[in-house]
């Protein structure tokens, strides 16, 4: 019951709120500057170019979010795609240098820890532990390096794949000024 009376309201006052539609100022073609036929024609391919323009975007243009997930995956994978290669071997770079360190500071912590576990000589007992605390340390801030860097690759590849669309759109409405002839299904089109 409630639903049906909060429709009829909103239609009755959508009623009461909304202007007679006016077909003559929808269709006056002077609000879009249009002074004779040729205009509206002009306008008209306009529009069209610039529709297939937009699907040719639409084709090769990288969506942000499978450029996040492959970020996400791998380090530089995302800036790979967008074609900002340099970008993309610094990172992959800093993650394999970074991660590398940090395992070998972690295999360095594990073979004092068990050197400390097998000893017997108080001396090095405490050396020991002392030292595969202060490795883990480095294994543990290594590690913290690489995954900032890494989250940071995540959210860098936003700009990198939203720079590359900007430039794909450039270059996809540059060559179609560029072309002076333009060979279609339909005919030849010359522009001057």
């Amino acid at each position: 019951m409630n639903k049906y009376l909060i429709i009829i309201v909103l239609f009755l006052s959508t009623l009461l709120v909304a202007e007679e539609f006016n077909i003559k100022e929808f269709s006056n073609p002077a609000k879009y500057n249009w002074k004779n036929m040729k205009d509206r024609l002009e306008a008209r391919n306009d529009l069209d170019s610039r529709q297939k323009l937009l699907q040719i975007y639409e084709l090769y243009k990288q969506p942000i979010i499978n450029n996040i997930i492959k970020s996400a995956v791998a380090p530089g994978w995302g800036h790979y795609s967008s074609h900002d290669y340099t970008k993309g071997h610094f990172f992959i770079a800093s993650e394999i240098v970074l991660f590398g360190t940090s395992y070998y500071f972690y295999n360095q912590a594990m073979d004092d820890y068990h050197n400390y576990e097998d000893s017997h000589y108080i001396g090095d007992i405490k050396q020991l532990y002392l030292d595969a605390n202060s490795n883990y340390k480095y294994s543990q801030l290594f590690f913290s390096l690489g995954t900032i860097i890494w989250i940071y690759t995540i959210y860098d590849s936003i700009s990198a794949t939203q720079e590359y669309n900007k430039n794909l759109w450039d270059d996809i409405s540059k060559r179609h000024h560029s072309q002076k002839i333009i060979i279609t299904p339909t005919g030849i089109t010359m522009r001057f």
